[in-house]
């Protein structure tokens, strides 16, 4: 089953890059209205001018052309594995990966993954990957990501050459509620990583 994100947040690093946000839609006229009605508010207000790629299904609103204030509105499609209905799927996270910085999805046919979306495991490999192996990492940082893969339906990393958005796809076959499963928490800055991980196995019980 196919489903259509809509990516609406600034681009690239520009101030507010970590707020970029993400809806998902059961199908892509849905996402296309909320496209639209996103657009409107932005055309309402002062701007320089509005860029359309339709091969591409994205707007970009360039608000100062001199400040390079631009925000992108893109529509992604996705094509979810583990959303069947049936409970034992449904308990499986899949996660869609924006990279910020170029703008783009992680994982598309010109890198060679295809419509890839890691489930939670996968994703926290794929994170070090992006990092690299050989890397410094800040840990609190990493910290907070890695909990945010398991306790929340939004996660970021943000590092040197790095900022990926990653958004937990809903289970629109239903069954059982991700949500419920997972039970999204705020995580204070100095909880230990390893209480996160005891928090984890209790919850996946």
């Amino acid at each position: 089953m196919k489903i259509y994100a809509l990516i609406h947040g600034v681009c690239g690093t520009a101030e507010g890059y970590s707020e970029t946000e993400c809806y998902f839609h059961k199908d892509k006229a849905s996402a296309v209205k909320d496209q639209s009605q996103w657009l409107s508010v932005y055309t309402e207000a002062p701007h320089d001018e509005v860029i359309i790629s339709a091969d591409r299904d994205e707007f970009l609103i360039v608000r100062n052309d001199d400040e390079s204030d631009v925000v992108i509105l893109r529509i992604v499609e996705v094509n979810p594995t583990w959303d069947t209905g049936r409970d034992a799927d449904n308990v499986i996270a899949e996660w869609f990966c924006w990279n910020q910085m170029d703008n783009d999805p992680v994982y598309d046919d010109a890198g060679g993954k295809g419509n890839y979306l890691p489930t939670d495991m996968g994703l926290v490999q794929e994170s070090m990957e992006w990092l690299g192996r050989d890397s410094t990492v800040d840990l609190e940082m990493y910290q907070e990501f890695v909990a945010g893969v398991y306790y929340r339906s939004h996660t970021f990393i943000d590092a040197d050459d790095v900022a990926i958005h990653c958004y937990r796809l809903p289970k629109f076959h239903g069954g059982l509620n991700t949500n419920t499963k997972r039970k999204e928490i705020a995580l204070s800055q100095d909880v230990d990583f390893n209480e996160v991980h005891e928090q984890h196995k209790q919850f996946a019980k």
